[in-house]
């Protein structure tokens, strides 16, 4: 049997408490099946033409590319920041028992089987 597509998703928040927020929101909707918290990590980036520095939390979750779009959707629609960073990677090899649970935990809404 084919696997979908694993991804890594990572999403910069203003805080622990808001990537805990949304991580639950997003395992509440099976949209994903793990997330990592990773407080205080150091963005420097531009924004409305000025160099910003801030601490924030990165959250590290782990999905299929089949509910990448509700997953985005979910994280635009419960984020905190205007422009939220949602930037998803594939996965190109890793254990096959945990990428095999990686892929049954995810139960996007317009899945068949959902």
């Amino acid at each position: 049997m084919q696997l979908p597509q694993a991804l890594v998703v990572l999403v910069t928040t203003v805080d622990a408490e808001e990537a805990d927020r949304l991580a639950r929101v997003l395992l509440d909707r099976r949209l994903i099946a793990c997330a990592n918290v990773v407080p205080h990590v150091r963005s420097l980036f531009h924004w409305e033409n000025r160099l910003e520095c801030a601490e924030e939390s990165l959250l590290i979750m782990k999905t299929t590319a089949d509910a990448l779009a509700p997953l985005t959707a979910e994280v635009k629609r419960h984020h905190s920041y205007d422009v939220p960073e949602v930037i998803a990677l594939p996965v190109v090899g890793g254990s096959a028992e945990y990428l095999s649970w990686v892929a049954e935990e995810i139960r996007p809404a317009d899945r068949d089987d959902a």
